[in-house]
């Protein structure tokens, strides 16, 4: 476990702990596939843990909450000739995979494992 639940309230968390284990270990999944699975080796053999690497999946924990399978465009309703309507923040898979990536790059880009970011694609020698 990259963030334990405990620090993720700390820090601003507002998923109860069942939706947290879930949406931690889906980040973590999303962090160590890196690279062809090499980050994931990588960050397993440093001492301590990063801080960037902790909030590198708060964000992707944030994220997941934002944009976790509802994603409604709009919707209006008439009562009595009054009329409402909502509008909601939309992302396609892509966008979101796309912003997943980008949190995953800002924050790991400078974490470091034997002199080489963990997110190089090059073999650990």
């Amino acid at each position: 476990m990259y963030l334990e639940y405990d620090k993720y309230k700390e820090m601003g968390g507002t998923l109860d702990k069942t939706a947290f284990n879930a949406a931690e270990r889906r980040a973590r999944y999303l962090i160590n596939s890196q690279a062809n699975g090499r980050t994931g080796e990588r960050l397993s053999k440093l001492t301590e843990l990063p801080q960037a690497v902790t909030d590198c999946i708060f964000e992707l924990i944030e994220l997941s909450a934002a944009f976790g399978g509802k994603q409604i465009s709009g919707e209006s309703q008439s009562q009595g000739g009054a009329s409402e309507s909502y509008s909601y923040a939309v992302k396609t898979d892509d966008e979101i995979n796309t912003e997943r990536q980008d949190i995953i790059e800002t924050y790991l880009n400078g974490v470091m494992y034997e002199g080489a970011s963990v997110l190089y694609r090059g073999a650990c020698v």
